[in-house]
């Protein structure tokens, strides 16, 4: 027999690290998501392993051989589109990487302005194409240790965008924050106006375009959107019977999306107590219930999909056989002693 006392959430933290305790597959994650606000889609990186993403960009300026005046990415044609903001994830010889583009290269578009900001970063990574980071560019480049934000500006018939590479063939959840147009930190303008913002997806076919809203924050991750794991399970190492336990349970949200997530505990099978909680991409929180055990033995203690088997006492009591039974059978031991005597 066993009794809920009270139950309450302990802690909350955010990160895409491994939980303590778990294992991290070592090929890396192979299912990614694009989300912003409650809507989330899985992305395929585009590429085939072979070229690395700078190799792919193909940056060109006067100084590259070969050489342009354009100052724009010569292998991207194919993704590029007038008046459009993409970004897309690239699998290369490098590793896994997230390429931005806007615009297209001797498009009919008359220019334009963009600044992004992007957060958490993985530390491991750089950004290996800065177009354009030239001597005397309108572009502005500012990272810091897990964080970057970069101003574009470019003019008529040419495009613009970065390619970070490092770190991302682990988990990952990097932020972006937009500002097109007017809103971008600059001063200087340009004929053009930016109107579409896209995610670019890898099909069997081809690629797919998913609209994005231009004045919201996008979140770019490894994990599915609707992923969310009880990473711990765990108990009071000593419990006797009669006394309250404690079960503990953590909780990630490896989707994202922010989600509601129901957890029930369970004891031998039977939900004792049932907790929502909400929680942000990347969120873990450890949720507690205070449960009283009647009994001694050894009983199967559950949060979501995770059991564990507990021992409560000694271990050595049978079912039925509790607390009170052992008092008892302790006083008709002495009454026959006593008779005999």
């Amino acid at each position: 027999m066993f009794a809920v006392v009270a139950s309450l959430v302990v802690s909350s933290t955010f990160g895409v690290a491994a939980v303590a305790g778990t294992a991290t597959a070592q090929s890396g994650p192979d299912t990614y998501t694009i989300s912003q606000g409650d809507q989330c889609t899985t992305i395929e990186p585009l590429g085939n392993g072979h070229l690395t993403v700078e190799e792919f960009y193909d940056y060109r300026t006067p100084n590259t051989s070969p050489s342009s005046h354009s100052y724009s990415s010569h292998g991207t044609t194919h993704l590029q589109e007038d008046d459009t903001s993409s970004l897309f994830l690239y699998e290369g010889g490098d590793g896994l990487s997230l390429v931005v583009l806007h615009d297209r290269n001797r498009g009919d578009s008359g220019g334009g302005a963009a600044t992004m900001t992007f957060t958490n970063l993985p530390k491991e990574g750089e950004w290996v194409v800065e177009d354009d980071n030239y001597d005397g560019a309108d572009d502005e480049f500012d990272h810091r240790d897990t964080s970057s934000r970069i101003t574009w500006l470019w003019s008529e018939g040419r495009s613009d965008g970065a390619a970070f590479n490092g770190g991302m063939d682990d988990d990952f959840l990097i932020e972006i924050s937009p500002r097109f147009n007017s809103d971008a930190a600059t001063v200087q303008s340009t004929d053009g106006r930016i109107s579409e913002w896209d995610a670019v997806s890898a099909t069997q076919t081809g690629t797919e375009r998913i609209s994005l809203d231009m004045d919201k924050p996008v979140v770019i991750q490894s994990g599915s959107c609707s992923s969310h794991t009880v990473t711990e399970l765990t108990m009071d190492e000593t419990v006797s019977p009669g006394e309250s336990a404690t079960i503990e349970a953590t909780v990630k949200n490896d989707g994202g999306v922010t989600k509601n997530v129901t957890v029930p505990f369970t004891v031998d099978g039977e939900t004792v107590d049932e907790q929502e909680v909400s929680l942000d991409p990347g969120e873990t929180v450890t949720l507690s219930t205070t449960t009283t055990f009647d009994e001694a033995g050894t009983y199967t203690i559950g949060a979501a999909d995770q059991t564990k088997d507990v021992t409560v006492g000694n271990g050595d009591g049978l079912p039925g056989f509790g607390v009170t039974a052992v008092a008892v059978a302790a006083l008709l031991g002495t009454l026959v002693v006593y008779r005999r005597l």
